[in-house]
């Protein structure tokens, strides 16, 4: 038969011959590599298997892969079939029952596959060969399902081809999932790679429907002039069309985000920034799908914290925020009212209303504090309320701060880290910054902690990934343009920070007291890498020192190690003395030494002992138990200015931050102590919107409990939840001047929520003003100045 002069009702039960048209070929595989594509961009963000946003991803990907890949390109390629001699009467139309199975079948089985290969970093080869096996399966149902709703023609299939086409679909869905995997694994699929494995996975469903439909005749089933009511491969194409377009759609819009998360990323490279750093039990670094730390910016710049010295570890600003990351609940009750503050403070363009009272805050020694400090800090505590809000956590498991600051924004990269070392070494930035003006423009400071199994299940749920961390801390350094060579390094410390508790163990210790003049002001200290708030420090086996070991050391006063060493060993091994006074001997001279081999610096045996033993803060008999003390034998020494320690376990530090670090440690009396100084400090501030000053010379009695309250415009309201005795008066002068604490034995007031106007009751012992805890938190401060006082005095 021939087709020019054969109607096509005389094809009615042959096979009818066929040809290909080339543009409808191409496009199918452009159709099917845009819902490839889209699937792995899809995939590549799932972080669990569990979670919302977890099965939105996976039934995003199965769809894009099942419906667009597979359904959406079977159909454009059966449009490239062109049978008989083109006559409409003559193509392929389909049954709506077997097309509507054909869309879904294959999404089921996608769904299984992807859950199979799983979402985490570690790649399973069972796992994705069976992934990759099931995919294949999809495209060949798919296919031969849709085959079967072909309403006017009976298919003819090649068993050879049959089988080819189906081995195509699962080696290459195999290849390709396993390419993708691993390098998500290694987090070095950027979008190129991921288009490149999106080639190989379309190339899956390509190469099985074309190694099929050349293998397929089509015999043109009798009365088929009566199945005009059934769908036409024009209204398919539209269907396909509309898909199609919303795969385009989808990766537009990913990349649209995914610029816009790098553009703000880089923009807060040029802030102050402040970022979390959440690690699980196996130490992995938790992280965005794109490899970026979870932050939120705090200010624009160091310039609110005033002109005369640059924001780092040793300006107190840095030192109170330190502080206040270990005590969060004595912030999230301030936060309204901080967040108020901050918003008069940015409309009101310099200018205070009538209405608002001129507040000269001070500080915990009556100091007054500039109104820069004041609101750099409530923008660092709002940032960091906003953090915890992104990961859905409490204010209180955000997290503690990291006890260095890094330096970004910049532009110059180092070749090695001895050109960075020695460019530190030259601007004397070793530790009071991490910060190098001259080469960044912006700082990040990191929120550390730890989460447990659960936690991290959840986090990873909520969208997070847990990665280690040299896969991501090369994303990290680009996108907030940090040229740091040993950034790896500082994270693994970070992960030992949040785990370890950084306090002395009790009993009797070794200590090197090294201190040296800093070029802008005060002293540096040197202090321990792993623990930079403990000095180089070495314990002797014995548990305190009692009278007589007190008088054995006092003969070695003023003592270099060098000449202690050879006494001891002498004393060690003669027979002359008390054996008591031999195993001493022996048991310090052990200690010391191993001490010197520690600091790993001929500087030390110049060191000289300080005879009379000082305490410092140590941890209790448990975790919840109340801290300590530990004794330490300390050996001192002032070095020069542009000393540089050898040994690279340890490095100097500011000395003000050493001593503010000697606060924070768990449980410690100070933590009391230091919300009692937010709330007397902050109080007037944060007050002021809802009450002001009486009537000059009025007082606020019992009876009447009168108060002026500025939004009724000075009409006296009552003041709630304020128990006073029968003869008791409170002056809001005074509460204001205390920041709302009253310091009295028979009254006790403490502000709960500012921004509430509500009062709640405490006492003084609940603020930890009582003469022992206020005794504690002087010995942890002062046992560092008592060490400098005598190499200050012993320098003359």
């Amino acid at each position: 038969m021939s087709n020019d002069t054969v109607p096509w009702q005389a094809w009615e039960g042959h096979v009818v011959p066929r040809y290909f048209s080339p543009g409808f070929v191409v496009l199918s595989y452009f159709v099917s590599y845009v819902g490839a594509w889209t699937t792995l961009e899809l995939i590549n963000r799932r972080t669990a298997g569990r979670g919302l946003y977890n099965w939105y991803l996976l039934f995003g990907s199965s769809i894009s892969m099942g419906g667009i890949a597979i359904w959406c390109m079977h159909y454009i390629s059966n449009r490239a079939i062109v049978l008989g001699d083109g006559q409409v009467a003559m193509q392929i139309s389909y049954s709506s029952g077997f097309t509507a199975l054909s869309f879904f079948v294959p999404i089921l089985v996608l769904l299984a596959a992807f859950t199979a290969v799983g979402s985490n970093d570690q790649v399973s080869k069972v796992r994705v060969v069976i992934g990759g096996t099931l995919a294949g399966l999809a495209i060949c149902g798919m296919h031969y399902l849709g085959q079967a709703g072909i309403s006017n023609y009976t298919s003819i299939y090649s068993i050879g081809n049959v089988v080819g086409s189906s081995l195509v679909a699962a080696a290459a869905s195999v290849v390709a999932l396993s390419v993708f995997f691993v390098l998500r694994a290694a987090w070095t699929n950027s979008w190129w790679k991921r288009a490149l494995c999106a080639l190989i996975l379309a190339g899956a469903v390509f190469g099985m429907h074309w190694v099929a439909s050349v293998g397929t005749q089509y015999r043109l089933k009798q009365g088929s002039a009566s199945l005009s009511h059934n769908i036409s491969r024009d209204s398919t194409i539209i269907v396909v069309i509309a898909l199609s377009i919303g795969a385009c759609f989808i990766l537009v819009t990913l990349a649209i985000l995914g610029q816009r998360r790098r553009a703000r990323s880089a923009d807060r490279a040029q802030h102050i920034v402040l970022a979390s750093a959440t690690f699980d039990q196996n130490g992995r670094l938790m992280v965005t799908p794109e490899g970026l730390l979870p932050s939120q910016k705090v200010t624009n710049s160091h310039s609110e914290l005033g002109p005369d010295k640059a924001f780092g570890i040793s300006h107190p600003v840095f030192h109170w925020v330190f502080r206040a990351t270990r005590n969060w609940s004595s912030i999230s009750g301030l936060l309204p009212g901080m967040r108020n503050h901050l918003d008069r403070s940015s409309t009101r363009n310099g200018s205070l209303s009538w209405r608002e009272p001129v507040v000269h805050p001070v500080d915990n020694k009556g100091e007054p504090v500039g109104e820069y400090s004041i609101i750099f800090r409530e923008q660092f505590c709002i940032a960091a309320a906003s953090l915890a809000e992104q990961l859905n956590e409490p204010l209180e498991n955000v997290g503690v701060l990291f006890d260095e600051i890094f330096s970004t924004g910049q532009t110059a990269t180092f070749k090695s880290a001895a050109r960075r070392r020695a460019l530190e070494g030259s601007m004397d930035l070793e530790r009071d910054s991490a910060v190098l003006p001259s080469i960044g423009s912006g700082q990040l400071l990191f929120l550390v902690r730890h989460a447990d199994s659960k936690e991290a299940e959840r986090l990873s749920a909520a969208g997070y990934r847990f990665t280690e961390i040299q896969h991501v801390v090369h994303i990290i350094a680009r996108s907030m343009q940090i040229s740091c060579n040993d950034l790896q390094d500082r994270f693994s410390n970070m992960c030992e920070y949040s785990n370890e508790k950084h306090i002395l163990k009790t009993g009797a210790h070794l200590a090197l007291f090294a201190v040296r003049a800093g070029i802008s002001s005060g002293f540096d200290v040197l202090a321990r890498k792993d623990a930079r708030n403990q000095l180089p420090t070495m314990r002797l086996p014995i548990d305190n020192l009692n009278d007589w070991k007190i008088d054995y050391l006092s003969r070695l006063d003023a003592w270099s190690v060098t000449a202690c060493l050879t006494f001891l060993k002498e004393a060690s091994g003669s027979p002359a003395i008390l054996k008591r006074e031999q195993t001493f001997a022996t048991q310090f001279y052990e200690a010391l030494e191993a001490l010197r081999e520690e600091i790993n610096d001929p500087i030390f045996n110049d060191a000289l002992l300080i005879a009379k033993p000082v305490s410092a803060p140590c941890c209790g008999l448990s975790g919840d138990s109340k801290p300590a003390q530990a004794t330490l034998i300390v050996f001192r020494i002032i070095v020069p200015i542009h000393f540089r320690i050898r040994g690279q376990k340890l490095e100097f530090t500011p000395l003000s931050f050493f001593r503010t670090q000697q606060h924070v440690y768990r449980n410690s009396p100070d933590h009391a102590f230091f919300a009692r100084m937010i709330h007397r400090e902050f109080g007037p501030i944060l007050n002021w919107n809802r009450w002001q000053t009486p009537v000059p010379g009025e007082q606020a009695k019992l009876s009447g409990r009168r108060f002026w309250d500025r939004k009724t415009h000075r009409r006296p309201i009552t003041l709630p939840d304020v128990n006073l005795d029968s003869n008791s008066e409170i002056n809001l002068v005074e509460m204001q001047k205390f920041g709302g604490i009253m310091v009295s034995q028979e009254v006790s007031v403490d502000v709960g929520d500012p921004s509430s106007g509500r009062l709640r009751q405490g006492s003084d012992d609940e603020l930890g003003t009582t003469g022992e805890a206020v005794k504690e938190v002087e010995d942890a401060e002062t046992y560092v100045d008592k060490l400098l006082a005598v190499c200050i005095k012993a320098r003359g």
